[in-house]
């Protein structure tokens, strides 16, 4: 008679059977795939692009850049996070010159990057930011919201009732500058504004009545216990010291008179007093104000209320850039200079030459110097403004709608000539990114909220603060 064994008992047989069996070794090659990660691989599938694959190539990882300063945005190739910090790229070996170059068609988005990574972020960082802000936005300049949230009130320069610096502050160096290799001071910016005034360069002889008339303006202040302004410049001009003649042996002589010096340097006096008087009137030509901070963390100097032609806009830019790297040379620090609307500075040659100084000066006084511009075709090609613009070290390259603007981008900075055709159709905010000799790199630039709100441009168009 044949017995059927319940389900139960058949389940109970079957795990005694296998009890008494010996354990049985994993077969070689199973290990082998499980080392090799083959198992989970067989089991799970990922689905991606070949864009987005590239981020997980060990390779493209391995060999990405070290973070260096607050994160500008991600690579559109890899999506790595992208940094452009000039004191931490120059301190990585990655670049030799601190200065950075920022250039793009209107409402590309240069703007946004410069207010954030180049100003906000480098203050959060510890360091001191200076802005010649250009801008008009609704009656003030661009960064005074910036400002706001960093605390401070913008130094707002105007014909009357604005900020002045005195072009002889005694803060500013007097010593000349020699082979570049000297400090930028008071004589080379007296200079230009006295060329600029005469319209024509000086010839020896008013070079020397300016000089010499400088000298004395110094020397009568101070026996007045003050500090002499550019009045007493022009002053000094019209009445020179007894001992102006070069040497006393051609006053002896007869060869050359103080008439003779008082005639050298009439011109000149005549047009400075008019300069002064007019376009410069309130800028330059009195005492510095009391109520500028040069130790606040950002400093931000409206010049919006300048006339777009006027030489005053120029010269005050290579002033207030010559006064603070007079300040700067005697305080450790590191700290930024940002020249929005940089092709200002082409259209008077000897502004450009006291700010290229100073840019190639920037190692030694830990300052990046920012510029930012349109297009490269802004600037005549042989100015030292367009040398300024080729010694950047990190270059941002926003959209060039104009085909012969970016031909001219790709051949300057030496990018692939693949971007010709892209740089005319670049997203707003996205940009090309060149730093040192490194391949050239796709940049999404990155905003927080609170910085989407300081970068808000179009409050004009939007009909009031949003």
């Amino acid at each position: 008679m044949t017995t059927t064994a319940s389900p139960a008992e058949a389940e109970a047989e079957t795990d005694a059977r296998a009890a008494e069996r010996p354990p049985t070794r994993p077969r070689r090659r199973g290990r082998f795939r499980e080392l090799l990660g083959r198992n989970e691989l067989s089991t799970e599938t990922i689905f991606t692009s070949t864009r987005q694959a590239a981020a997980l190539n060990p390779a493209v990882v391995a060999t990405h850049p070290a973070l260096a300063g607050p994160i500008t945005g991600v690579d559109l190739a890899t999506g790595q996070p992208i940094t452009t910090d000039p004191h931490a790229l120059y301190d990585q070996g990655r670049i030799t010159s601190p200065n950075v170059l920022v250039l793009g068609d209107i409402s590309s988005g240069k703007s946004s990057l410069v207010k954030t990574e180049y100003c906000v972020r480098q203050v959060a960082c510890g360091k001191q930011v200076v802005v010649l802000d250009r801008k008009n936005q609704q009656g003030r300049g661009e960064y005074e919201r910036a400002a706001a949230e960093c605390g401070v009130v913008p130094v707002r320069f105007a014909r009357s009732g604005g900020t002045a610096i005195n072009l002889l502050d005694p803060r500013i160096s007097t010593t000349s500058e020699s082979g570049g290799d000297g400090r930028v001071g008071q004589d080379r910016l007296l200079l230009m504004v006295a060329e600029h005034a005469h319209e024509r360069e000086l010839t020896s002889r008013q070079r020397y009545a300016l000089r010499t008339a400088h000298r004395t303006a110094l020397a009568r202040a101070r026996a007045e216990g003050r500090v002499a302004t550019l009045h007493d410049v022009v002053a000094a001009l019209y009445d020179p010291a007894a001992d102006a003649v070069p040497r006393p042996h051609l006053a002896t002589e007869g060869v050359v008179t103080r008439r003779a010096v008082i005639e050298w340097g009439l011109e000149v006096a005549l047009d400075l007093e008019r300069f002064i008087s007019g376009d410069l009137s309130g800028l330059i030509d009195r005492a510095t104000s009391e109520d500028l901070d040069l130790s606040a963390p950002l400093i931000v100097f409206d010049t919006s209320a300048l006339p777009e032609d006027s030489p005053a806009l120029s010269l005050v830019m290579a002033l207030v850039a010559t006064f603070l790297s007079a300040v700067w040379a005697q305080r450790n620090g590191q700290r930024l200079i940002v020249l929005e609307e940089g092709y200002h500075t082409a259209r008077l040659d000897r502004v450009a030459s006291v700010l290229r100084s100073l840019a190639k000066r920037g190692r030694g006084i830990g300052l990046s110097f920012v510029t930012v511009v349109h297009h490269l075709s802004d600037i005549p090609p042989d100015s030292d403004a367009m040398s300024l613009v080729r010694e950047a070290g990190i270059v941002h390259v926003y959209r060039q709608s104009r085909e012969d603007d970016a031909e001219e981008v790709v051949r300057q900075f030496r990018l692939p000539h693949t971007l010709n055709g892209q740089l005319a159709a670049l997203a707003r905010g996205v940009h090309v990114l060149r730093i040192g000799h490194e391949p050239a790199r796709m940049v999404q630039h990155l905003r927080t909220p609170l910085e989407i709100e300081i970068t808000d441009t179009d409050e004009a168009m939007n009909g009031g603060p949003r």
